[in-house]
């Protein structure tokens, strides 16, 4: 018969033989962060071609390529037209033509002119008269030899000869003509109702209506002018991008057909009213056309760089996703990798922000060969 106490304490020892067997055993069976964790073999490394990078705290922009269209600046174009009626003459430039500020474009004859012209030259000639009684009769009226009466009346028509004149003059500067060439107009051999068109500024002739025997009408346009040094490019940006888009911001202009790379630009302004059929709001681009090479109505590419981020990054071939989550391998040994989920934000170029736990400025993770690295975790068992 077994004494009690030895089996008491048999059975003690059992029990606790079966407690480290399965600590024992506990402690074998992986655990879900090993079972996260890629190793590879030397082999598999070799073949996998790795590459890794650290994460870093930069700043990065995303470039948006937008279609764009050149146009001529108002500010800088001009429409040429006579101001008071007219018959062409003669044309002296033509479309395409390069001219100079205050260069002669056509000339014409008006009779309209002609009659403000002749007028003048009575109104001038009433005033000399008019200032020579007045100052007879201011001479007599000293003498007590002119009454008041008479000299009150020589001194009201020497007033009404002065009104005429300036309405004269005013009749003359809104046809066009200079205070100078108005005076030449009692010069020998003036010839009535002549009229130039000259150019406002320095540019292009970009059309002409004008042709001899043309009769044009006040403010009929004849000629438009254009100086083409600066263009705008008017591009349409989509309502989602707007966030990287801002007053300010550079641009790079491409032209098909262009012996240049590009054009530099500023984004001068962006429009206040969205286009309901499209959703996009239209951007001003201002650029020098340098080389004259840049002509209105052309169509181009335009890259506008964005906002600029702030933000923890890895280059953009560092992420991959599984269903809907976007993740990293980190580097945690030779041969060894562990997935990290990570939150995304938009690609910034060649690098993406991202964020999340384990995230860290210096963590190293794989950039190159990243879809060999996953097939091995998926294989393995990762999520």
């Amino acid at each position: 018969m077994r004494h009690p106490r030895r089996v008491v304490a048999l059975s003690l020892l059992l029990l606790s033989s079966f407690a480290c067997r399965g600590r024992t055993e506990e402690a074998a069976k992986p655990s879900p962060a090993d079972h996260a964790v890629v190793e590879l073999t030397a082999a598999q490394l070799a073949n996998a071609g790795l590459e890794t990078a650290k994460v870093e705290a930069r700043e990065a922009s995303s470039t948006l390529r937008l279609p764009g269209t050149l146009a001529v600046d108002p500010r800088r174009s001009w429409r040429v037209s006579p101001v008071v009626e007219g018959v062409v003459e003669e044309v002296v430039v033509a479309a395409h033509d390069v001219v100079r500020r205050g260069q002669v474009l056509a000339r014409l004859r008006s009779a309209a002119l002609g009659e403000a012209q002749v007028a003048w030259l009575e109104a001038r000639a009433n005033l000399r008269i008019a200032n020579a009684n007045r100052e007879r009769n201011l001479a007599l009226r000293k003498q007590a030899v002119v009454s008041e009466g008479r000299w009150l009346e020589v001194d009201a028509e020497f007033q009404r000869a002065e009104v005429t004149l300036a309405q004269a003059d005013h009749k003359l500067a809104l046809a066009g003509m200079s205070p100078q060439q108005v005076e030449a107009l009692e010069s020998a051999g003036r010839r009535f109702g002549e009229m130039a068109l000259t150019s406002p500024a320095a540019g292009v002739v970009l059309a002409s209506t004008a042709a001899r025997g043309q009769a044009l009408a006040a403010g009929e346009d004849a000629f438009e002018i254009a100086d083409l040094s600066e263009l705008w490019v008017t591009v349409h940006v989509p309502v989602a991008s707007l966030v990287q888009v801002r007053p300010g911001a550079k641009a790079t202009v491409r032209v098909a057909g262009s012996p240049r790379a590009g054009w530099d630009g500023v984004i001068r302004s962006l429009g206040d009213k969205v286009d309901t059929a499209d959703q996009t709001l239209e951007g001003r681009i201002v650029v020098t056309n340098k080389g004259g090479f840049l002509r209105p109505g052309m169509y181009a590419e335009v890259d506008v760089r964005g906002a600029p981020v702030q933000a923890l990054m890895v280059p953009a071939g560092a992420l991959f996703n599984v269903g809907n989550q976007a993740h990293v391998f980190q580097r945690v040994g030779e041969t060894r990798f562990r997935p990290l989920a990570v939150t995304a934000g938009a690609p910034l170029g060649d690098w993406t922000p991202i964020s999340g736990p384990g995230v860290e400025a210096g963590v190293e993770v794989v950039v190159a060969g990243v879809a060999e690295l996953k097939s091995h975790w998926l294989y393995a068992g990762g999520e």
